[in-house]
Formats: C-alpha cells, sequence, structure tokens
C-alpha cells in the first residue's frame, strides 16, 4: 500500500505543479491587498477554493527564478522588485490625454488598470447608436462582432470622510486588518478540519500530521507580521510639484479589457502608474529592517517548496487509513487548484475586485491611508458591440473633456483636438478598409455564383 501512495502522490505532485501559480505566493506577500474583502460569496470561494496545503512546489520554484533573475538576492536595495512576485508587473501602458501613443509608458503594478479588469459586463443596455452630439445618427443596432467595453473613471484627493463625499464606499490597504485576517484563516478551512478530523477521528488519531496540516496556516500568519512595507497615497505635495491640479485625460491601452479613460490630476493618477503599492527599501536601520523583511518572505516561499515533498516522503511511513486521507486532501487541492486556475479566481479577495464590484453599483469608492487622505474614484461603463461603436465613445469623452473643462493655456486643447482629429482619422481609415474588404468578399462571392451558374448550364 505505501508504494502505491507514493506513486499516487508523485503524479499528485506532478499535476499540482503544473496547475498552480504564483498568483498563490503573491498572495503570501501581500495579504493586505489579496485577503480585503469579506464579501460572504468572496469568503465561501476562500474557504473551498484556495487552501495552500497542496503541491505547490512548482510555483514556489518560479517565484524563486523571479527574485534571482531580477537580483534580489544581491543583497540590500539590490536587484528589481517590479515583474517579481513581491510587485507583479501587468504589462499594460497608458498614454497622457490620449494623443501621446508615440509615448506610451509602462503601467507598472497599475492599481486602477486591474480594477477596470475586474469591472463585468452585465446589466447594461448594449443597443448603443452612435453618441457624438456633432455627428448625430439615426437610431439602429450595430453589427455584434466583440463585445467592448468603455470606461470613463475619474479620480480625485480627499483629506477626510466630509471632503470624500456621503455615501463614499471607505476601502484600505494599507495595513493588516481584521479582513486579512479572516481571509487567511479562511483559507486555510479545509486544512484545519483535516487537521482536526486526522488528531481526533478514532481511525486516525494522527497527531504529527494534524500538525503537518497546520504548516501552512502558521506560515501564513507569520507572514501577516514579516510581509514587506509599501508606498501608499502620496501627499498632494509629495506626489510633484510639477504636476498641477488640474484635470487631464489618460487613456490605458489594455485592449483585451475594453478601452478606458482615466480622468483626474497628474497628482492624484500618475501615482497609481509608478510606485503605488511598491515595497518600501529605506536606508540605513529602517533599510535593514526593510531587507530583513525581504529575506524572510522569500524564506517562506522556500518552506512552501518543501511542504509537500516533506509530506510525500512522511506518507511512506503512515498507517493505510491516515495515507487514504492524507492523499485524498491532497486530491482535493489540485481540482480546486484547476478550477481556480481555469475559472480564474485567483484574484478572489484582492482589494481591486472589491472596489470594481461598488463602482459597477454606480457607488463612489474612498480609497484611503489610516490618516484619512486618500483617493475618491467614480465610474461610467458602457457596454459596445463593436471596436468602431467603442472608439466613437472614447471621441465623445474626448470632446466633452474639452468642451466642459478650462484649461490652462492653449496648448493643452491644441493636443486634445490634434488627439481627436487623428482618433476620427484613424476611425474613417479603418471604416474604409472594412468596406474595401466587405466589398471584395461580395465580388468574389458573385464570381463564385456566376461560375455556379456556368457549371450548371454547361451540364
Amino acid at each position: 500500500m505505501s508504494v502505491i501512495i507514493g506513486a499516487l502522490g508523485s503524479v499528485i505532485g506532478y499535476l499540482g505543479a503544473e496547475a498552480s501559480t504564483e498568483s498563490f505566493f503573491e498572495r503570501l506577500l501581500w495579504p493586505q491587498r489579496f485577503y480585503n474583502d469579506a464579501d460572504l460569496y468572496v469568503l465561501i470561494r476562500l474557504a473551498l477554493f484556495l487552501p495552500m496545503s497542496g503541491p505547490l512546489h512548482g510555483a514556489a520554484l518560479e517565484s524563486l527564478d523571479t527574485f534571482r533573475n531580477n537580483g534580489l538576492y544581491l543583497g540590500m536595495r539590490r536587484g528589481d522588485m517590479l515583474g517579481t512576485t513581491f510587485y507583479h508587473d501587468l504589462g499594460a501602458k497608458y498614454y497622457h490625454l490620449t494623443d501621446q501613443r508615440d509615448n506610451a509608458k509602462d503601467s507598472r503594478n497599475g492599481f486602477w488598470v486591474q480594477v477596470l479588469r475586474e469591472v463585468s459586463c452585465r446589466n447594461r443596455d448594449v443597443h448603443l447608436a452612435v453618441q457624438d452630439p456633432e455627428d448625430p445618427a439615426v437610431d439602429q443596432i450595430p453589427p455584434y462582432r466583440a463585445m467592448q467595453l468603455v470606461h470613463h473613471l475619474k479620480l480625485r484627493y480627499a483629506r477626510n470622510a466630509d471632503h470624500a463625499g456621503q455615501g463614499s464606499v471607505e476601502i484600505a490597504e494599507a495595513s493588516v486588518t481584521w479582513r486579512t485576517v479572516l481571509g487567511t484563516v479562511l483559507s486555510e478551512l479545509s486544512s484545519i478540519v483535516i487537521a482536526i478530523t486526522a488528531a481526533a477521528a478514532k481511525p486516525f488519531k494522527t497527531y504529527w500530521l494534524a500538525g503537518y496540516m497546520l504548516v501552512p496556516l502558521a506560515l501564513k500568519l507569520v507572514a501577516l507580521f514579516t510581509c514587506v512595507r509599501r508606498y501608499s497615497i502620496l501627499d498632494e505635495q509629495e506626489a510633484g510639484d510639477h504636476q498641477g491640479f488640474e484635470d487631464e485625460l489618460y487613456e490605458s491601452d489594455d485592449p483585451t479589457h475594453g478601452f478606458a479613460i482615466i480622468q483626474g490630476p497628474p497628482r492624484a493618477v500618475l501615482q497609481f502608474f509608478r510606485h503605488y503599492g511598491h515595497p518600501v527599501r529605506d536606508s540605513g536601520a529602517a533599510g535593514r529592517r526593510d531587507r530583513m523583511r525581504e529575506v524572510l518572505s522569500m524564506a517562506l516561499i522556500y518552506l512552501f517548496m518543501l511542504y509537500f515533498p516533506a509530506g510525500l516522503i512522511s506518507s511512506l511511513w503512515m498507517p493505510d487509513n491516515t495515507q487514504f486521507l492524507w492523499l485524498s486532501f491532497q486530491v482535493y487541492t489540485i481540482i480546486t487548484m484547476h478550477a481556480v486556475r481555469i475559472v480564474g479566481w485567483d484574484n478572489c479577495g484582492r482589494t481591486e475586485a472589491r472596489v470594481a464590484r461598488h463602482l459597477e453599483r454606480n457607488e463612489q469608492v474612498w480609497l484611503r491611508r489610516p490618516d484619512g487622505l486618500g483617493i475618491v474614484a467614480s465610474l461610467e461603463t458602457k457596454d459596445f458591440p463593436n471596436v468602431a461603436s467603442a472608439k466613437r465613445e472614447v471621441d465623445v469623452i474626448i470632446r466633452g473633456y474639452f468642451r466642459h473643462h478650462d484649461m490652462d493655456g492653449t496648448n493643452n486643447v491644441a493636443q486634445g483636438k490634434q488627439g481627436i482629429e487623428r482618433r476620427v482619422e484613424g476611425l474613417k481609415k479603418s471604416e474604409a478598409k472594412q468596406a474595401f474588404k466587405k466589398g471584395q468578399e461580395e465580388e468574389v462571392a458573385k464570381e463564385q455564383e456566376a461560375r455556379r451558374g456556368v457549371d450548371d448550364s454547361g451540364s
């Protein structure tokens, strides 16, 4: 029986290593963000689908590889955090004033980009005509191709609850809260149940296995105290004296998830494309403490890498019924890992998903620091049945912005008009290409029909 269990355990380890992703360890290193939602449906998914008691050695090795490749092993304040498990790189870009595409910049961790990715297209009317007041069109249902979302996100600073506005939903992720602890414990509920079963049920009475099953929970609780410090929302002065207080427009280039226009003062917007959420790496004594947190976080991942192999080796000396209990739970964990990867529940409990849920309900969200300073966000999202319709709506948003906002100087207005002209010209070219392609297809169809007629008459 031990040989069979060992063979099955090896197969399970292989399947788990293939199914697990680095997102499990992003949760471990950033619990304030990934366990920040106490919604009932979210808590149920956390409890059932996101334990870390399974074969995660493959994902752990991938995470450790990112640390090595980015130079984090070289010493204090060495290496680049961006692109590692500490600070994921979304790979998206953004543009200033929507027309500077040649000067595209990286969104880095892009908090609001991830928020908009979490916004779903539901409960909205998609039978939309062109809404450009300067180019009215007859009501019609455009052809359906790829459903496109157009987001118009507005950001502004708020110093306190009164400034944020009545009814604003308060959200914070700068420190460990009761939501963080609750999500952490619930995510290992299945492990706790197996531990109690192994210790208390008469067929088992295996206390060391109970302790083994509680190791992931213990490591995750340790991570709450050893996680790295991160940059929070900047003061208006810290955001940069060269940046103005007037609203400006930014476009996020994330075509898979639709079109996004972000409006707000540069001080409020740009920090989320730069260092918001980046681990703090100070100098002096504080820097040594920051380095210690980094090393401890990497050590926790290393312990998770050893966790499943240690259990697999120990299973060879377990009694038969205990072996069956351990093996059954490992099968359960790889099933949940496959489900999470296929369905896309690896973002369950994240701050961004929580913010997106409130924005979908047309609520204002106040993302704040512990001292009350924060960013107030509101969102308007529309669905369009194809790319051309979505681009027209983006043009309408840009025109409306330059029509109703007084700009300092004339350069911004000129840039805005120039950007609109470029967009309209590009849209016309795209429509012309589509019409030309459609005409060619019709001509080919007519020729084929004519050939069939000739063949039929000849026969």
